[in-house]
């Protein structure tokens, strides 16, 4: 009995010893700096199932680039004014940054400001109705959460792209974009990650995001109208964003990081990851680092590059491009067109060229070169 009761006990006190809390001091706090790199085509990575004591390996993840972000006072940002209660500001992507208020159990998002997320090239600062719960604390093992998020903003007829007015049979006065956010947290398992250069203990959350984005219209006397299906039957605008849809990810938190070790994005069957943002450690130091020096273009990694590499476009304005392969005599070996509208990856399979140095170079859609760049294929 005595030897089933220490067994027993040494289980208990394991299984606290293995199970982390993650505390407010993980928070981001001003003057801190946030390393992460994405790999927008992960391979060999498993999701796993919930519960204890976990392991996933996530070892095999690769970036071209190694996003740096500063956090700033709030008072810094450029439209501090429009959010006196706010804390912090730091960037969110290229094109906007999220204003933060601050408390012992929660960093909330409470205000954006920057480009619209129909990429309209519109510039917005809404007020979240209710603020966005971004990390709470302290954050243990079974906690679930539910929240609700409403943003709401409208911009005038002078600020609607005219490409848009052209493809529709009104003539709005104003646009208004509606958001009804609406997301379920799960703190579904715990145990250890492994990243490139670092193992660490983690809880993971996962955060089901189901969303409502509607596009209302204002013509004359009749008010607002939602237009939401019409410019999806007659533009090419929004198309992966308006309407409902569901958005499932996986955070990986650590009780001693203030960046989430991982960040997954899984597809539409909520198993396969499509997408995994990840803390960057010192072995990621030789990849280049975001600035707001960093120029459009494209990235290639792996690079050298055995039989496939993947371009990441960065920070390019929404439209058509071509990407080119030339050897080292200028002649082509391989193109391909894209429609990019935001941050994209492409898979290209190079098993067809021969080992050696080649260039790839990015063509706007009149054929201008905007950056050239070496690939360098090897063979075993």
């Amino acid at each position: 009995m005595k030897q089933i009761q220490l067994v027993i006990l040494c289980f208990f006190v394991y299984t606290l010893q293995a199970q982390i809390t993650v505390t407010n001091a993980t928070f981001p706090a001003v003057g801190d700096t946030l390393l992460t790199g994405t790999d927008n085509m992960p391979a060999n990575i498993q999701i796993g199932t919930p519960g204890p004591d976990r392991e996933w390996n996530f070892k095999s993840l690769q970036s071209p680039l190694v996003l740096r972000t500063v956090v700033r006072a709030a008072s810094e940002g450029d439209a501090a004014g429009n959010f006196p209660s706010a804390d912090l500001v730091f960037k969110l992507n290229d094109n906007a940054e999220g204003y933060y208020r601050v408390t012992n159990s929660a960093l909330e998002l409470i205000g954006l400001s920057g480009t619209d997320p129909l990429n309209l090239g519109i510039e917005i600062t809404p007020k979240l109705n209710d603020p966005q719960i971004e990390r709470r604390a302290p954050l243990q093992y079974g906690d679930d959460f539910e929240s609700t998020v409403n943003i709401s903003y409208a911009v005038s007829s002078d600020d609607i792209p005219q490409e848009l007015l052209q493809d529709l049979p009104i003539t709005p006065d104003s646009l208004r974009i509606r958001l009804l956010l609406n997301r379920e947290d799960e703190v579904d398992a715990w145990g250890v990650m492994s990243i490139p250069g670092g193992t660490y203990d983690v809880l993971r959350e996962k955060r089901t995001l189901n969303q409502d984005i509607r596009l209302d219209a204002k013509v004359g006397f009749l008010g607002w109208q939602d237009i939401t299906d019409l410019v999806l039957e007659l533009t090419d605008i929004g198309t992966d964003i308006l309407g409902d849809t569901q958005i499932v990810r996986y955070h990986f938190w650590s009780n001693t990081e203030k960046e989430a070790i991982a960040v997954v994005t899984v597809d539409q069957d909520g198993t396969s990851p499509v997408s995994v943002t990840f803390k960057a450690e010192d072995i990621l130091s030789d990849l280049v680092q975001v600035t707001d020096k960093l120029q459009p273009g494209v990235l290639a990694y792996p690079n050298p590059a055995m039989v496939n590499t993947n371009f990441q476009f960065v920070r390019l304005k929404p439209g058509k491009y071509r990407l080119v392969i030339y050897n080292l005599v200028g002649s082509e070996v391989w193109h391909r067109d894209y429609r990019i509208s935001g941050p994209h990856t492409e898979r290209v399979n190079i098993s067809q060229l021969k080992k050696g140095t080649y260039l790839y170079a990015l063509q706007d859609a009149r054929g201008r070169t905007l950056i050239t760049r070496r690939l360098i294929v090897v063979r075993p």
